[in-house]
């Protein structure tokens, strides 16, 4: 039996997405930093400049980090692009959303010096339009405003949902279900802002969550760019009853008759051998 894994044999994937790049990010990377996961955090470039800030209706001030603070709290996590002023794109024509969108790529990719390959869509408004926009400007993928509450990876990755936004009453059970299940290729994706974990007073709820997760061997922390490259890797894959063929440009990983196996890119690998 041949069964198709993550990389280095993990089981799982895991990964949390967050959005705008506020103050209460700083607790919340050194809480994932201090269990040894990775993050996408989708930022918006031109709310950087004067650290703009709101009023939360709980009363919570939310505040931007500054464009230094950004290039420290980062490192070794996902940045992708959230537009560049985190407008209503539903207001905008074919430029103006082109503009929100090429602008915080180019601005984000200057300032990490890195390619900006993901865009994860502001409030909860998508489009045709807004997909095309997207490609056009040489995004990997979109991420939109909808959970899939499901741990099968997606395959629109211009359409892309993450599992389970932060704030669903569901969190504690699709976590244990997450942890239980033996879906092939299993994905559970955490989408928020951290902002919320002040106005809903949830710290100790997501700490609890993340600290579960991390003690699990089999589960493997990635980004959101990582897990798409790597499954966009695993659909070029052929697989006969005598030999595995990894037509991509990285390795892949499977179980054989429950065996772990590494096909490095551009080669065949005879399960016979097994």
């Amino acid at each position: 039996m041949i069964r198709k894994l993550y990389p280095f044999g993990k089981v799982k994937a895991f990964n949390v997405t967050y959005d705008d790049g506020v103050l209460q990010d700083v607790r919340f990377v050194e809480m994932i930093n201090s269990y040894n996961l990775k993050g996408t955090f989708n930022l918006n470039s031109g709310l950087m400049e004067n650290e703009f800030e709101w009023t939360h209706e709980s009363g919570c001030v939310v505040k931007r980090l500054n464009k230094e603070k950004v290039l420290s709290l980062y490192r070794g996590h996902e940045i992708a692009s959230h537009t560049l002023t985190h407008t209503y794109l539903q207001d905008k024509n074919e430029s103006e959303i082109m503009f929100e969108l090429k602008e915080d790529k180019k601005n984000l990719e200057n300032l990490f010096q890195r390619e900006i390959k993901g865009f994860a869509v502001p409030f909860d408004y998508y489009s045709d339009l807004v997909e095309e926009c997207a490609k056009k400007c040489g995004f990997v993928y979109a991420r939109i405003s909808e959970e899939t509450l499901s741990f099968k990876p997606q395959t629109d990755y211009y359409r892309w949902k993450a599992t389970v936004f932060h704030l669903d009453d569901s969190l504690e059970s699709l976590t244990q279900d997450f942890l239980n299940t033996d879906e092939e290729l299993a994905l559970f994706q955490i989408v928020g802002h951290s902002y919320d974990l002040d106005t809903e007073n949830m710290w100790d709820r997501i700490d609890s969550i993340l600290k579960e997760i991390s003690m699990h061997g089999d589960i493997l922390p990635m980004t959101n760019i990582e897990i798409i490259d790597y499954l966009k890797a695993m659909e070029k894959v052929e697989i006969t009853n005598n030999s595995i063929i990894n037509n991509s440009g990285q390795s892949l990983w499977f179980s054989v008759d429950e065996t772990i196996c590494e096909v490095k890119p551009k080669s065949k690998f005879p399960v016979s051998k097994l």
